[in-house]
């Protein structure tokens, strides 16, 4: 299972300018260590090797360079402090990613492969499939799970405990196989592997929460311009009038996976006719933050722009009616906007769901945008929650 450095490492990968050529190199350095090819293993002859073809694709040492050390160096003799094995590791993602199965032989040797060498090299990518792969990573999960199994019943001669161990670790880790981890627990008979695969799927569930998805809680600064522009008011109208007229839903629903990561699924309505359908896992060691919003949040700062908005009228009057100038009717108009928007903004989006018992809860992954789900019962809200916080 990957540490918090590991996705990082991965997504600093992704960001290099050289990330293809490191890739195919990784991908052939750890082909020939997979296949005990002459000299693989051999330190002398693997850091000749990893330079020759370094130099082929025109790649230096400074062209190697990345925030959790030399790539080259990783490749040439391995890894020597942790964040050095979060770069080896994200380097056999990397492989991965752009060298993915196409068949299910593929499928079945790169299953074999990436369990040997998550055994015996610091190449060990199984805790990032879900990053390289994504949704097109389920044939190679079904792969390594039948791994796992014909290991058990004695098919598999060339694959030990160690990497059939490590096999069991990574399904029961990952959200996407965390089905595969279940079923396979109980078709097994090895005590070791069973307490691994067991550990995991006997965890009771986390009761997931549901709402709809919504904008995520905005800072002080940014409510009180879009109040004074007055596109507070008009963005509120106009979800009224989309919910209203057009019956336009976005339904959402929150789980936390036997992996302890977060999925996010919702769907967009119109008319009752579905439109969209979204699916995000935000993995755990990727979140960032989680939590909900308190009661009446912002109560205080909607108090005192509103409070702003009043002595703006009444002092700016005051002041025309003082000098006898034009009336301050048109400026009447435009603090009452300002205050529409601010009232309905607040009724809406705290005063009615806080009276309900409900809640918006946030999730803050460490890259990407934020998701929040509100209409959620605040009860059910902290209990995911702290299930989250426990693992």
């Amino acid at each position: 299972m990957p540490t918090d450095r590991e996705p990082r490492a991965y997504d600093a990968l992704s960001l290099h300018p050289r990330i293809a050529d490191l890739a195919a190199l990784t991908h052939a350095l750890v082909g020939r260590l997979a296949a005990d090819a002459a000299g693989a293993r051999d330190d002398a002859k693997r850091r000749e090797w990893v330079a020759q073809q370094a130099a082929a694709r025109g790649l230096t040492r400074d062209d190697a360079n990345t925030p959790f050390g030399n790539a080259l160096d990783v490749l040439e003799r391995g890894p020597e402090d942790g964040a050095a094995r979060a770069l080896a590791r994200a380097l056999a993602a990397q492989a991965l990613a752009h060298h993915p199965p196409s068949t299910p032989q593929d499928d079945e040797r790169g299953a074999h492969d990436l369990l040997w060498l998550a055994a015996h090299t610091e190449f060990d990518a199984t805790g990032l499939i879900d990053h390289a792969l994504g949704t097109s990573a389920s044939p190679l999960w079904a792969a390594i799970a039948d791994c796992v199994r014909r290991f058990d019943h004695g098919t598999l001669p060339s694959l030990g405990r160690g990497e059939a161990l490590v096999g069991a670790v990574a399904l029961s880790s990952a959200s996407a196989a965390s089905e595969r981890a279940a079923t396979l627990a109980v078709e097994i008979e090895d005590p070791m592997l069973l307490r691994v695969l067991e550990a995991r799927s006997s965890r009771a569930p986390v009761d997931p929460i549901s709402g709809e998805m919504t904008a995520p809680p905005r800072g002080p600064l940014a409510t009180a311009l879009l109040a004074l522009t007055g596109l507070l008011l008009v963005a509120r109208a106009a979800q009224i009038v989309a919910r209203a007229a057009l019956s336009f839903r976005r339904p959402g629903e929150v789980s936390v996976t036997t992996a302890g990561d977060v999925r996010v699924r919702w769907r967009v309505l119109l008319l009752g006719t579905t439109l969209r359908e979204h699916d995000v896992i935000i993995p755990r060691a990727a979140l960032a933050r989680a939590e909900r919003e308190i009661r009446l949040a912002g109560a205080s700062l909607y108090a005192g722009l509103l409070a702003l908005v009043i002595g703006s009228y009444v002092g700016v009057g005051t002041f025309v009616d003082g000098v006898r100038a034009a009336s301050p009717a048109l400026l009447g108009v435009g603090l009452a906007i300002v205050a529409g928007g601010l009232a309905i903004d607040f009724l809406l989006g705290r005063l009615v769901p806080a009276a309900s018992g409900r809640c918006r809860v946030v999730f803050a992954p460490r890259s990407g945008p934020r998701l929040c789900l509100g209409q959620v019962e605040i009860a059910r809200a902290d209990a995911l929650l702290a299930r989250l916080a426990e693992r």
